[in-house]
């Protein structure tokens, strides 16, 4: 028996993937370690590798140097299957970093002479994100290894643990082998299968190049003893009919998936101790009321966000504060959530924070990008859904790997607490406790016109977006 077998009630059966025992998980933190490991993981693979890619700066390189079209080319040199799958929305309010498929990028690939397949998954809506970041290599080989996460192609991305110098990303990645990988494989094969055309962006090189694939048949072998289940977010209608999962029922995909949002509110249902998260996001309503009662409970909380956020969360919160200024602030899509945020402030065991360094050249801040969430030091999640209700509630495309067990969980939580405030922990309490103490002493500091004690900073759920980060005060 599994000294967490109270949170296995956290596993969701709205969804087509089951939870797969036997599994190896190894988290990787930060984008120079994960970018080498999946260079070597592809370089090492012997008969496909597929990617599914939302956003990618067209520049980017691995941290040796070599460029991701070079290294799709290489592969496909030495007779590998390769298929990318993009998203295509040229509606979508930034395309900077989305590969469209459209005349430039054809032209592009034309040019290198790219001989690899492609599929662009296009979006029906303005707003629509095909958000999830993922790989597979040697899909239906008994070794084969998935990627689940949320790091972005982007040279901003390649950052060192511990981030000491520059304004670099934080991020995370999941490494998995064993049964569990069968449905990372299914993911991308509805997907490819299934990808909403259109005609701007036909599959490359051809429709037979880039024709379909089968459906996974079999479970590669158990190789360690960690239960894990992928959970998505899924737009209702997008991938129609029944698609066979081995192992499991089958399941329509017509009315949509909230497996991840299911996820979270009831891992932080069960929750006793503590809930650590870090998030480009400050939360989703429902996701925040869970945190209340946790905390009203006594669990202790710490939610680790970007100081400086995406513009969408400042406009956002310039809204709601205008309104509040007329007592109308529930008038907002997102007047609710920052209010909730707010109230989160009452609990003396909740710590909103942010990451940054001070170094010789002064204060930096660090974004916040991963997305992830550990319960209790023994149940955890990462992937690409981000804290917010487009990500969680059967809009964006997304995909999570949630896993059980204090010897599997913990280790990540001790890893990310020591990485932001150079402490090392025991348990998930003194973690916790340790990183609350470490973001308000450097948080006292800052006021004080002094530096950062450490890698992070507490900040005032209260005004969250609407006053600029403590690291840029005159």
């Amino acid at each position: 028996m599994h000294e967490d077998d109270r949170l296995q009630a956290i596993a969701d059966d709205h969804g087509p993937y089951p939870v797969r025992g036997g599994n190896r998980v190894i988290p990787w933190i930060d984008g120079v370690p994960f970018y080498d490991r999946l260079a070597a993981a592809v370089a090492a693979a012997r008969a496909r590798v597929w990617a599914v890619v939302s956003f990618i700066e067209p520049a980017f390189c691995f941290p040796d140097g070599l460029a991701w079209w070079d290294l799709l080319d290489r592969c496909h040199a030495r007779g590998l299957d390769v298929r990318v799958l993009f998203w295509r929305n040229p509606r979508f309010s930034s395309t900077r970093h989305v590969f469209l498929g459209g005349p430039a990028e054809r032209e592009f690939l034309a040019a290198r002479r790219a001989a690899w397949a492609a599929r662009w998954d296009s979006s029906a809506e303005p707003a629509h994100c095909h958000h999830q970041k993922a790989f597979v290599i040697d899909a239906g080989e008994p070794d084969a290894i998935a990627f689940v996460g949320g790091m972005v192609l982007s040279n901003s991305t390649l950052a060192h643990p511990g981030h000491p110098r520059g304004s670099h990303k934080h991020d995370a990645f999941l490494e998995l082998r064993g049964p569990v990988v069968a449905d990372a494989e299914h993911n991308f094969v509805q997907r490819w299968n299934l990808a909403r055309p259109d005609p701007a962006a036909p599959p490359w090189p051809d429709e037979l190049r880039a024709g379909p694939l089968p459906w996974p048949e079999r479970l590669p072998p158990a190789c360690g003893d960690v239960r894990v289940q992928l959970a998505r977010s899924l737009a209702p209608g997008l991938y129609r009919g029944p698609t066979p999962v081995v192992g499991a029922r089958a399941f329509d995909s017509e009315a949509g998936e909230a497996t991840i949002l299911a996820h979270y509110l009831a891992a932080i249902a069960a929750a006793r101790r503590t809930i650590y998260i870090e998030n480009q996001h400050p939360g989703q309503h429902a996701v925040l009321q869970a945190l209340d009662s946790a905390l009203s409970r006594g669990v202790r909380v710490v939610m680790v966000v970007p100081a400086d956020p995406m513009p969408a969360i400042w406009h956002a919160a310039a809204e709601v504060a205008e309104l509040a200024r007329h007592g109308r602030e529930h008038e907002h899509r997102y007047g609710p959530t920052f209010t909730q945020l707010a109230g989160l402030a009452r609990h003396p065991g909740f710590t909103l924070a942010a990451l940054a360094r001070t170094d010789d050249d002064g204060h930096h801040e660090t974004y916040t990008h991963a997305k992830l969430c550990i319960v209790d030091g023994a149940w955890a999640t990462l992937g690409s859904a981000n804290l917010v209700d487009l990500s969680l509630e059967r809009d964006h495309t997304e995909l999570n790997a949630a896993w059980w067990g204090r010897a599997h969980c913990l280790p990540l939580l001790l890893q990310l607490v020591a990485e932001h405030t150079d402490v090392v922990a025991d348990d998930d309490l003194d973690a916790l406790e340790r990183f609350a103490a470490s973001a308000r002493a450097s948080r006292d500091s800052l006021l004080r016109g002094g530096p950062l004690l450490a890698g992070c900073y507490a900040l005032d759920p209260a005004t969250y977006a609407r006053r600029p980060p403590l690291t840029r005060a005159p």
